[in-house]
């Protein structure tokens, strides 16, 4: 009887690594023939800029940079004494279409609202509102093709996300755990609006009343996808708007940042939460299990578990090939293919830690604030 239970559960982790090999497959299907449209509204991408991050006047400078003919930029700082204005002062004196506003403290939400917040009332009659972190280099089409799918009315929002390109054996781990990250982003049902980069009709914005959820929240990436998602409408991610982020960072860091992310996605989709608990605890545990049984003879159901190992590795290929046929950075950036598929058994393990280390956190510390479950309003 134990041994049939471990067969079955065998069989939904292999179907469950099968699943997340299927959405790259469905990513890069779905994907072949995607263009920008010449859909140009007006666009305000609104920067909160807090702290001075690594490479600030490069990122800020490429924001500004875009192939886009009518958009503004507006960096949100909370005073001229942070580290950050020196750096965005600079770039904001090189650049017409670019200014500064200081944040408005709300209370009741995080510190990035409020700079999401009072960036959208400095907006002016801007069409689309596209939210940007201040960590990310995007090339010089990213706008384009985040904003081209808003011209369809039933498309609630459009998405990227990040991209480490390593340079070191610590970034190549990190690199790894982020492209680990990303299929479930490919299909309607299991993706989200990432905070780093996402655009949205203004009036869809305010018919929606985010701002309203937001001021009642902490997680502002998370609330619009559950508000977008909850009316009806779809959220596109494009893979063409994945954009480079630097990999500075240690890996004591890099895992206390991993579990914050999770631990609001325990705070605002429980659901989403536990599956993702159930099946990555699956995967790691049955694939070491199985090298237990092979030393006990047990060959049928040790090679089934042990072949989640391979299963780990093909996921890693085919999601770097996917990845490196639809980022719009030059392929030279793409190197070293086999170390993806070497790292992925080893990312699985650090997003088991970052999910059992979520299942008891109490609170987040992040950008100065400590942010507690029992403040999250649903």
């Amino acid at each position: 009887m134990l041994l049939l239970l471990l067969y079955v559960l065998t069989a939904l982790s292999l179907l469950a690594m099968l699943t997340l090999i299927g959405l790259f497959l469905y990513g890069y299907y779905h994907n072949r023939t995607v263009q920008p449209s010449k859909y140009t509204p007006k666009v305000c991408v609104i920067v909160p800029c807090k702290t001075k991050e690594y490479n600030l006047e490069e990122n800020l400078t490429a924001i500004c940079s875009q192939q886009y003919p009518s958009y503004s930029v507006l960096f949100v700082v909370d005073s001229d004494r942070d580290a950050a204005y020196p750096t965005v002062t600079q770039v904001a004196l090189q650049q017409l279409h670019a200014r500064i506003v200081y944040t408005k403290k709300l209370e009741g939400c995080s510190g990035k609202i409020s700079a999401l917040i009072t960036g959208v009332h400095n907006a002016g009659d801007a069409d689309v509102f596209v939210f940007a972190d201040s960590d990310i280099t995007p090339h010089r089409d990213w706008l384009q093709y985040l904003v081209s799918f808003l011209a369809d009315d039933t498309m609630g929002a459009t998405t990227g996300f990040r991209w480490y390109f390593p340079t070191n054996k610590k970034s190549w781990l990190i690199a790894t755990w982020n492209l680990a990250a990303l299929s479930a982003l490919f299909h309607p049902m299991s993706n989200y609006a990432w905070g780093g980069s996402t655009g949205i009709r203004a009036s869809l914005f305010h018919e929606l009343d985010i701002e309203s959820q937001w001021k009642q929240g902490f997680s502002d990436d998370l609330i619009l996808t559950e508000t977008v998602k909850n009316a009806g409408y779809a959220i596109r991610f494009l893979p063409h708007c994945v954009s480079e982020s630097p990999s500075n960072v240690t890996i004591k860091q890099f895992l206390r940042w991993g579990s914050q992310q999770l631990t609001w996605v325990r705070w605002y989709n429980p659901l989403l939460w536990v599956l993702s608990f159930v099946g990555i605890l699956f995967v790691n545990v049955f694939s070491v299990l199985g090298f237990f049984f092979l030393l006990t003879r047990q060959y049928l159901v040790g090679g089934l578990m042990v072949s989640l190992f391979a299963l780990q590795m093909v996921y890693g290929l085919v999601g770097i090939l996917t990845m490196r046929r639809y980022m719009r950075y030059p392929p030279t950036r793409f190197r070293g293919t086999a170390g993806y598929l070497l790292l992925m058994p080893v990312a699985f393990f650090l997003y088991g830690y970052n999910i059992l280390v979520s299942s008891v956190k109490k609170q987040i510390v992040w950008a100065g604030r400590t942010y507690r479950k029992k403040d999250v309003i649903r």
